[in-house]
């Protein structure tokens, strides 16, 4: 059996669905803060050629809404980005980087983005993909050996042997199993069976022995949930796709990463490692959540796993700043280009946020917006669920520490929004940055 004290480490890094990310939170009594910093403005966009389709106004309340929150407690800071046919028009910063110390949030202020991981795993995939080094079609077991072995949980309970029942996979986990989380796998949201016991006892992020390859190696020796394609369920799928881009690159992932979509998209603050480097980690902000009193309290920094992380965590183990975050959101909106920089195809960015899974596999929660998966993002697509996400075509991710971003090809939209708050028995009371963003977006745009 794994303790509470296990679960809450385990859920650290795990990310919440996008779904998650978006639902609106109701508010407790206001939460007493820090006042708000005393700092120069951001710097001002430069002037667009052409008028904005950004309403003014609607940009001003998105400035007074973040920093009413800021200011009662519902997180130490936001910083929200917003972009129009390739340019960013409006940036708000509010709130606290940290508290004490009234270091503002700013957009370069380096924060964990768990989740918003997954799309430059999969974008790396993609890379090597269209330099033959890869199909996504391969079985992972070409480049992950023990998933050749890997079984399929029958039942999700214990049978009399005290054991999982299992049988063989039917056919191999291919890559586009991992980036569609279809692969079976499980990750650290099952508190309710015997098998989810299983994935939060084997807790790869908090094992600082274990190496990319040792991690993935346990993963490939617990059951899946089902068959591979089966249906869709969020998992460590993208975590075992990092050791399938240093199999197939030669390199190690951060370097791969830096080398193919970092650099050339001048992102010099994103980095699994911000330890490493001083003047990254002295810009990371403080991990913050809510208490038993709805209080707003910093994290123990000896439970900070992300920050001191021995190894690349492919689904929730970056750091990066709204200003470097945007940059890639914005590549991936440009069809695969930035700046003169070329990381993909058009042809590998429309793969990437195709709905590739469907209603028939995803989720009710999930269909209620509309919301299907492609590559590692969710993609709204045309439904009758009553609560869509956005409009069709529109793709994006979030992550577990309140962080979100969101394209929208049909409008010419690119934004993203971050704060710092591990959930805690107090978050549920307040509004995080996901609860706001689709709602300060669609004002934002006269509400298209």
């Amino acid at each position: 059996m794994h303790s509470s004290s296990d679960f809450r480490l385990s859920r650290l890094f795990a990310a919440a669905a996008l779904a998650a990310l978006l639902a609106g939170c109701g508010r407790d009594e206001p939460r007493s803060a820090a006042p708000a910093p005393d700092r120069p403005a951001a710097e001002a966009p430069a002037p667009a050629e052409t008028a904005s389709r950004l309403d003014p106004e609607a940009l001003a309340r998105i400035d007074a809404e973040l920093d009413r929150l800021a200011e009662a407690g519902d997180r130490s800071g936001y910083v929200m980005a917003i972009a129009m046919d390739g340019r960013v028009e409006h940036v708000s910063e509010a709130g606290y980087a940290d508290i004490d110390s009234a270091t503002p949030m700013t957009a370069d202020t380096v924060m964990r983005i768990a989740s918003m991981t997954k799309p430059v795993t999969a974008a790396a995939i993609l890379i090597l993909a269209e330099d033959g080094a890869l199909e996504v079609g391969d079985p992972v077991s070409d480049y992950v050996p023990a998933f050749a072995e890997t079984r399929v949980a029958t039942s999700v309970s214990r049978n009399d042997d005290y054991e999982i029942p299992t049988e063989p996979l039917a056919r191999p986990i291919t890559l586009e199993d991992l980036l569609t989380h279809t692969s079976g796998l499980g990750y650290v949201f099952d508190y309710e069976t015997n098998l989810g016991a299983l994935y939060l006892d084997t807790n790869v992020y908090e094992d600082r022995s274990l190496s990319l390859a040792d991690r993935n190696a346990a993963l490939a020796g617990l059951p899946l949930y089902f068959q591979p394609g089966e249906r869709w369920q969020y998992s460590w799928s993208n975590d075992v796709l990092g050791s399938v881009i240093e199999e197939a690159s030669g390199m190690s992932f951060e370097d791969f990463v830096q080398e193919r979509i970092f650099g050339p998209l001048g992102m010099d603050s994103t980095t699994f490692f911000p330890a490493r480097n001083p003047a990254i980690m002295d810009r990371v902000a403080t991990l913050y959540t809510h208490d038993e009193d709805g209080a707003l309290v910093a994290i123990d920094p000896r439970t900070d796993f992300a920050a001191d992380a021995n190894v690349e965590a492919g689904g929730a183990g970056l750091f990066s700043t709204v200003n470097d975050y945007m940059r890639f959101a914005q590549m991936l909106a440009n069809g695969g280009e930035l700046d003169g920089a070329r990381i993909l195809s058009p042809e590998s960015i429309a793969a990437m946020a195709t709905d590739h899974v469907g209603p028939d596999r995803m989720p009710d929660d999930m269909n209620r917006q509309n919301l299907g998966y492609g590559y590692s993002v969710g993609v709204t697509r045309e439904g009758d669920g009553p609560a869509p996400a956005g409009l069709p075509g529109d793709f994006g991710w979030g992550g577990y520490f309140d962080t979100s971003f969101t394209i929208s090809p049909s409008t010419g939209l690119v934004a993203v929004i971050m704060a710092q708050e591990q959930p805690g028995p107090g978050t549920q009371g307040t509004t995080g940055a996901g609860a706001v963003f689709r709602p300060l977006l669609s004002d934002a745009l006269g509400g298209g």
